[in-house]
């Protein structure tokens, strides 16, 4: 691999280091510099040197830039340039100085912690916040102009330091307004584990199949553990299109019963029985959030997202990530199915055994954010 720490891209871009690599690109750590000693970090995602010849990867790369320059939301990673130099490209991104949530999940699973669910609430929130914002893409003639995400996945929510939560990666996005899917024939986009039930059936990829994608996202954040996961990639896919998820409260008796229905709702196996859309999902969420009373969920987020990043570097700088893309490349690269996968018969998940406690009947009995003993 080339790196390219040390360069300047567009005379004004620097690339200070490498933070992260993908499936097919490298986000490198950068600052821009202006008049008088202005200067501001970045992030520079880099199509890496064996794709340049590839021209679907070239189609995603530029397709992800041309999304993310019309895509202004707070909750979403903005995208400020897109340049080109030695025959490759560069798009240029604002930095979001945090960990993404994939790290954040790990820190508190090495420490045999649970994340409050105050704080997965506020995580759902905001990501749900930035997915409506592209799903609610209007066209320069005013016509609706959806984007759909299709990789909704915990290393693509990035948590900043300031508590705010931001979606990232559109580099597998569609847009409504692109008349040719850049997804060849038999091939699935996204990370097999946060794939929707229908998707593995051959359906394209709807605002549902994204909201499918939160639901998994929030569920794995409270219990640790993958919605669907397993030794093999057929056997994730059988469970994939089995759907039986059992109800979160069996691995977090602490969560109050509003939130172990809005997530059976988002979770459905049926699109039709998910909520219609982001909003109306943010929406439910929030009402939950009510139930915890005296927290500042941002503040909250902060604390945690700094303690996270201090754990983690403790342990390992790999889990840090403060980038557009910090992900395992052997689980973002398309999925390849032939007719025989398609047609293999969906099994059913392990069943986790209940808790003697009780089902949560909505009354705290647990706070929602349990603060560490002061030393």
């Amino acid at each position: 691999m080339s790196d390219l720490s040390g360069h300047t891209i567009d005379g004004k871009y620097h690339l200070v280091e490498i933070a992260g690599e993908g499936g097919m690109a490298t986000v490198y750590r950068g600052v821009v510099r202006g008049a008088a000693g202005f200067q501001r970090a970045i992030a520079v995602k880099h199509i890496r040197p064996e794709f340049r010849a590839l021209k679907n990867y070239i189609d995603m790369f530029i397709e992800e830039a041309r999304v993310g320059s019309e895509l202004a939301h707070p909750n979403i990673v903005q995208v400020h340039d897109f340049c080109a130099e030695n025959g490759s490209y560069y798009l240029v991104m604002e930095w979001v100085d945090g960990i993404d949530l994939g790290g954040f999940i790990k820190t508190y699973r090495d420490s045999s912690r649970d994340v409050p669910w105050a704080l997965a609430v506020a995580v759902g929130i905001g990501t749900l916040r930035g997915l409506g914002a592209a799903h609610d893409r209007v066209a320069p003639d005013g016509t609706p102009s959806p984007v759909i995400h299709r990789d909704v996945s915990p290393h693509n929510v990035l948590l900043g330091v300031n508590g705010v939560v931001k979606l990232s990666d559109f580099g597998l996005a569609r847009a409504r307004d692109r008349a040719s899917s850049l997804t060849a024939p038999g091939t699935v986009k996204g990370k097999l584990s946060y794939l929707a039930p229908e998707v593995s059936f051959g359906k394209p990829n709807t605002v549902q199949s994204d909201l499918f994608g939160v639901g998994s996202i929030l569920y794995e954040t409270l219990s640790g553990e993958r919605v669907f996961d397993g030794k093999t990639d057929v056997e994730i896919f059988k469970k994939i299109r089995a759907c039986q998820i059992p109800p979160i409260n069996t691995r977090r008796p602490d969560v109050p019963a509003s939130l172990v229905a809005v997530l059976e709702t988002a979770l459905a196996a049926d699109p039709a029985n998910r909520y219609a859309t982001a909003d109306e999902f943010a929406h439910a969420l929030g009402q939950i959030m009510k139930l915890a009373v005296g927290i500042n969920a941002n503040s909250a987020l902060a604390a945690a997202v700094v303690d996270a990043r201090a754990r983690a570097s403790a342990g390992t700088a790999d889990h840090l990530s403060t980038t557009d893309h910090r992900t395992n490349p052997s689980t973002s690269v398309d999925v390849v199915f032939s007719k025989a996968d398609l047609d293999v018969e969906p099994i059913p998940l392990t069943k986790r055994s209940s808790p003697s406690s009780p089902v949560d009947s909505g009354v705290m009995t647990e706070p929602a954010i349990k603060h560490p003993p002061k030393k």
